[in-house]
């Protein structure tokens, strides 16, 4: 699951470069910007079916691959 999130982060950042570290931070080294984020929430929304909510996003909680995964997973346990 953790690679499909990875592959949607890649696809929407254009990058892979985060791969080499999971706790990079995305906005920090410009790989996510604002736009970028909301893409990247619209894609994940549509490829694990969950809702993530932009305004429960915080973006500390939401600047790493590793977090950003792990929120995905959160989501699918709840529904």
């Amino acid at each position: 699951m953790k690679e499909e999130v990875f592959d949607v982060i890649e696809q929407i950042a254009g990058s892979d470069e985060f791969r080499e570290d999971l706790d990079m931070d995305l906005f920090e080294e410009g790989i996510l910007d604002s736009m970028r984020a909301i893409m990247l929430i619209v894609e994940l929304e549509n490829t694990f079916d969950v809702s993530l909510p932009p305004s429960e996003m915080d973006r500390e909680e939401w600047n790493t691959a590793n977090k950003i995964a792990a929120r995905v997973e959160e989501k699918l346990a709840a529904d």
